[in-house]
C-alpha cells in the first residue's frame, strides 16, 4: 500500500482473534500490515457465515472478508527453522510487532528486537464474543429485563482490546522515533474490555451512584433506559435530558397542554412518572413516521434517530453521501461491500483506498524478496533523558471537546505524557459536570466527567466573547494538536475550524469528532445511544424473538470511537507532515465499522439479517445462563466452547448423561442441537453459585465469566481500578489504563481538573500575558469563569 496516512509504515501481525482488529485498524489506515497465519489459516477464515458462492475457499467467511482487507498473507510453519527464520527477518525489517500472548507465533514476537504489542489473556477468556463482553460488565447492562443479558454484535469485547492494541502501537512507534527506544506494551484483554466498553461502572459505583444500569445498581434497562418509541413505520429513540430538548420533545408532540403547563411541565415530577410520560407520549407519536419524527425532531433540537436496520442504514441518503458502506472488487465473489475505516483525512490523498482481503499464503513470495533486498532496521537507543512512562512528553494538545469522545481520547494522551489543556467555562458547563452527585451546585463533582478527564488541565474562558476567542487563537498557536466535537459549526465561529487553525499553526494535527460527521445530517444532535440505533447496531443487538430491538444502556460507542480517533491522530503525529493533517471522525462510522462483518453478510441475505443474541455461528455452547441468585440479585454465568476439547472438559466437569450424546461429540452436531444445549446447561447452571461455577469450568480450562456488575469490579483488587485523590470530592476509584509497559508498570493516573484550575498558569506560562492583561480579562469575566 502506497497510500493512505500511514503509508510506509510496516507492521507484523500475528494472526489471532485478539490481533486482527488492531490490524485492521492500522491496514485500514494504509500501513503494510503482513499477517502471519499458520498453515491452516487464521481462524478468522474459517469463521462464518460464508458467502453463498464461497465452496471451501479459505477467503469465504464474511467476518473474515470484513475484518482483514488491506492486509497481506503470509503462511508460517512456526516449528520449521527456515519459516521462523523469515519471520524473525520480516519483524527485523518491521516498525511494529502486533501479538497475542497465545498466538502460534508468540515465542517468534517475543524474540524480536522490534517495538512490540502484545495481548494477553490472563483469566482464559478465549476467544468467544459473549464471555469477554459479560467480563467487561456490558452484558449485564445490555437488553430487556425479562430476557437473558443480551450479547452484543461481532466481537466487542476483542476488539476493545485491539482498539488498545493499535493506539499502543502509535505510542510505541511514536516512541522509537523520538528518542526512547525498543518498547514492549501489554494490554490485558480483560482489562482493555472494560476501559473501552464500561469505564464508568466501577467510577459510578465508587461515588455510591449509578446511572443507566451502570455503578451501584446494576440493570437491564429495556426500553426504558434510552427511551425507543414506535412510530407508524418503525422505531426511534429520543433522548430529551436536559431543559432544552424537552421543549424541543414537546414541540415535536404539537405542544400538548397537559405537557405545557401541567405537572408535566416539572422535571422532578416527570422522573417519577416516567412510565405513565411514556405512555402519553408513545400515542401521539405512533401516528407519524420515522422520517417525519427524526427530520422535525432534529430540526427542533432534539436528540432523536431512527432504529436502523442494516438494509436501512445501508440505503440512507448521510451513509451514501460519506461513502461508508464501499463495495470493492474481490478477486473470487465479485463486489463485495465492505466499511471503510472510520476517519476521513485531508488532504485526501491520506484516505487508503480499499483492497480486498488476501488468499492464504498469497504474499509469501513477496515477503522472502523484502528480506533479501531490505536490511533490517537501525534501532535507536534510548535517549537518557527520556522518559518512558510519558513518551508523549513534549506535545501540547488544545482540547475543545464536551462529553465523553474527544474529552476521554484527550485524557489517554494526557494520561501518557501529553499536555492537554480543556477549554471550558462556568458560562458553558460540559454537561457531564451538571451530572454529578450534586447535580448542578457542584460541577467539580461529577464521576462521569472526572473520569474521562483524568490528566487533563482546564482553562476557564468565555468563548462567546470576542477577547475569549481571540485568548483561544493565540494559544492554538502554541499547540501541535487540536481536538473538537462542538455541533454545528460552533469552532468556526470561534475562528478555528481547520482552515483558520492552519492558518495559524501549519503543521496541526486537527481532530474533528461529530456524531454523524459532515453531509446531509451535518450538525444533528447525537449521543452515543443514538448512534447506535441509527448504524444498525441496536437493530442486531437483540434475541431473535424480542419485542423490539434495545440494544444496550452503555453509551456505546463512545467509549471505543474516541480511542480509535486516537490511532488516526498519533498515527499523523508519526507521520508528521509540515502542511497539518484533519481527522474527520465521525462516530456513527466506529458503530458500524466494529459490525462490518454483518454488513457484508446483509448484501447475501434475503431482506434484513435476523439477530443472533447469544446464539454463535462457530461454538455451541455459547450463552448466558442464569445461576444462583445472591439475595435479591440475579447472576449469571457466559459460556463458549470453542472447540472438541473444551467440550470434553465439560462434559466431565457437568458429569451429566446428556452430555455424553453421540451428536454432541462434534462442532456440527453442537451447533445443530444448541437450543437443547442451552436448556440442559441452564439447568445445571441454575444450582451453582455463580463464583464457584466460574472457577471450576476456568479451571478446567473453558471460557467463562460471571455477568460481571458493579459489586464485581468494586471487589477487584488487582490494581486497575486506582484510588486517587480529588480535592473537591474526595477519594474515589477509577477506572485505569488497560496497558503495561514492560520493566515499568502500569501508567500513572492523575486526577481531574478543578474547572478553570490552571487559567493562570496556562495565561502566564504559555502565553506570556503581562499580568495587567490578565486581570483585565478576569475582571471582564472573560478568563478565569
Amino acid at each position: 500500500m502506497d497510500k493512505g496516512l500511514l503509508a510506509g509504515l510496516r507492521i507484523v501481525e500475528m494472526a489471532h482473534p485478539l490481533t486482527e482488529y488492531a490490524g485492521l485498524v492500522l491496514a485500514g489506515l494504509g500501513a503494510e500490515v503482513w499477517l502471519v497465519e499458520p498453515p491452516d489459516g487464521a481462524l478468522v477464515r474459517r469463521r462464518r457465515p460464508r458467502l453463498p458462492a464461497a465452496g471451501e475457499s479459505p477467503r469465504g467467511g464474511a467476518p473474515f472478508l470484513a475484518r482483514n482487507f488491506n492486509k497481506k498473507s503470509i503462511v508460517v510453519n512456526p516449528d520449521d527453522a527456515e519459516d521462523a527464520r523469515l519471520v524473525r527477518e520480516l519483524c527485523a525489517r518491521a516498525d511494529l510487532v502486533i501479538d497475542a500472548g497465545g498466538s502460534a507465533f508468540h515465542a517468534l514476537a517475543t524474540a524480536a528486537t522490534t517495538p512490540t504489542v502484545t495481548v494477553t489473556d490472563r483469566q482464559g477468556l478465549g476467544i468467544s464474543s459473549i464471555v469477554g463482553f459479560a467480563a467487561s460488565g456490558g452484558l449485564a447492562s445490555s437488553g430487556w429485563p425479562h430476557q437473558p443479558p443480551c450479547n452484543a454484535p461481532s466481537w466487542l469485547a476483542l476488539d476493545g482490546a485491539g482498539v488498545y492494541a493499535a493506539l499502543m502501537g502509535m505510542i510505541a512507534v511514536y516512541s522509537e522515533r523520538n528518542g526512547g527506544g525498543v518498547q514492549r506494551y501489554e494490554v490485558p484483554f480483560e482489562e482493555a474490555a472494560v476501559a473501552s466498553i464500561t469505564p464508568w461502572t466501577r467510577t459510578l459505583h465508587s461515588y455510591g451512584t449509578q446511572a443507566a444500569g451502570q455503578g451501584t445498581l446494576t440493570a437491564r434497562l429495556g426500553a426504558d433506559g434510552f427511551p425507543i418509541y414506535e412510530a407508524k413505520d418503525g422505531y426511534v429513540r429520543i433522548l430529551a435530558g436536559t431543559p432544552k430538548q424537552w421543549r424541543a420533545f414537546v414541540d415535536l408532540l404539537g405542544r400538548p397542554e397537559e405537557l405545557v403547563d401541567g405537572l408535566w411541565s416539572d422535571r422532578r415530577f416527570r422522573a417519577e412518572n416516567a412510565d405513565a410520560l411514556k405512555l402519553f407520549c408513545a400515542e401521539r407519536l405512533r401516528q407519524r413516521t420515522v422520517a417525519e419524527l427524526f427530520a422535525r425532531g432534529q430540526q427542533l433540537g432534539l436528540t432523536i434517530s431512527p432504529v436502523l436496520s442494516l438494509r436501512e442504514f445501508r440505503a440512507d441518503a448521510h451513509v451514501r453521501a460519506r461513502d461508508i458502506i464501499q463495495s470493492v472488487q474481490d478477486p473470487e465473489f465479485g463486489m463485495v461491500d465492505l466499511v471503510r475505516s472510520p476517519s476521513r483525512l485531508q488532504p485526501s490523498e491520506l484516505d487508503a483506498p480499499l483492497a480486498p482481503a488476501p488468499e492464504l499464503g498469497e504474499h509469501n513470495a513477496e515477503a522472502q524478496a523484502l528480506v533479501a533486498a531490505t536490511p533490517a532496521r537501525q534501532r535507536r537507543v534510548r535517549d537518557a533523558d527520556f522518559d518512558v512512562q510519558r513518551p508523549l512528553a513534549g506535545l501540547r494538545v488544545l482540547e475543545l471537546g464536551v462529553g465523553a469522545v474527544v474529552p476521554e481520547a484527550a485524557s489517554l494522551l494526557a494520561l501518557f505524557g501529553a499536555e492537554v489543556i480543556k477549554v471550558e467555562s462556568h458560562v458553558h458547563v460540559d454537561f457531564l459536570r451538571r451530572s454529578g452527585v450534586a447535580g448542578a451546585t457542584d460541577v467539580n463533582n461529577s464521576p462521569t466527567f472526572n473520569q474521562l478527564n483524568l490528566g487533563v488541565q482546564s482553562l476557564a474562558l468565555d468563548l462567546s466573547q470576542p477577547q475569549g476567542a481571540a485568548v483561544l487563537r493565540a494559544l492554538a498557536a502554541h499547540c501541535d494538536i487540536i481536538m473538537e466535537n462542538m455541533r454545528g459549526g460552533i469552532v468556526g465561529r470561534w475562528g478555528l475550524d481547520y482552515e483558520s487553525a492552519r492558518a495559524i499553526r501549519p503543521d496541526v494535527v486537527y481532530l474533528a469528532s461529530q456524531g454523524l460527521g459532515d453531509g446531509p445530517y451535518a450538525g444533528y444532535q447525537t449521543y452515543g445511544p443514538n448512534l447506535q440505533t441509527f448504524a444498525g447496531v441496536t437493530q442486531q443487538w437483540a434475541h431473535p424473538d424480542d419485542p423490539f430491538p434495545v440494544g444496550t444502556t452503555l453509551n456505546h460507542p463512545d467509549h471505543i470511537a474516541g480511542k480509535q480517533a486516537l490511532v488516526a491522530l498519533l498515527g499523523a503525529l508519526v507521520q508528521r507532515r509540515a502542511s497539518g493533517c484533519y481527522i474527520d471522525a465521525a462516530q456513527v462510522e466506529t458503530a458500524a465499522f466494529l459490525i462490518g462483518d454483518r454488513y457484508v453478510a446483509q448484501r447475501y441475505a434475503k431482506g434484513d439479517l435476523e439477530p443472533l443474541g447469544n446464539r454463535s455461528l462457530d461454538m455451541a455452547p455459547h450463552g448466558c445462563y442464569r445461576c444462583a441468585s445472591e439475595g435479591d440479585t440475579e447472576r449469571w454465568l457466559a459460556i463458549a466452547v470453542e472447540d472438541d476439547e473444551q467440550w470434553r472438559r465439560l462434559a466431565e466437569l457437568i458429569g451429566e448423561s446428556w452430555t455424553s450424546e453421540p451428536s454432541l461429540q462434534s462442532v456440527a452436531g453442537r451447533l445443530a442441537n444448541a437450543a437443547a444445549l442451552d436448556e440442559n446447561l441452564g439447568r445445571w447452571a441454575a444450582s451453582q453459585p455463580v463464583a464457584v461455577a466460574e472457577r471450576a469450568l476456568r479451571d478446567a480450562g473453558i471460557p467463562a465469566s460471571r455477568v460481571v456488575i458493579g459489586d464485581d469490579m468494586a471487589a477487584c483488587d488487582s490494581g486497575f481500578f486506582p484510588a486517587v485523590a480529588h480535592p473537591s470530592c474526595g477519594t474515589h476509584r477509577y477506572t485505569g489504563v488497560p496497558v503495561r509497559l514492560e520493566g515499568h508498570g502500569r501508567p500513572a493516573v492523575r486526577r481531574s481538573p478543578l474547572l478553570g484550575e490552571h487559567t493562570e498558569r496556562v495565561l502566564y506560562d504559555v502565553l506570556g500575558m503581562a499580568a495587567e492583561d490578565v486581570e483585565r480579562l478576569t475582571a471582564a469575566k472573560i478568563v478565569g469563569y
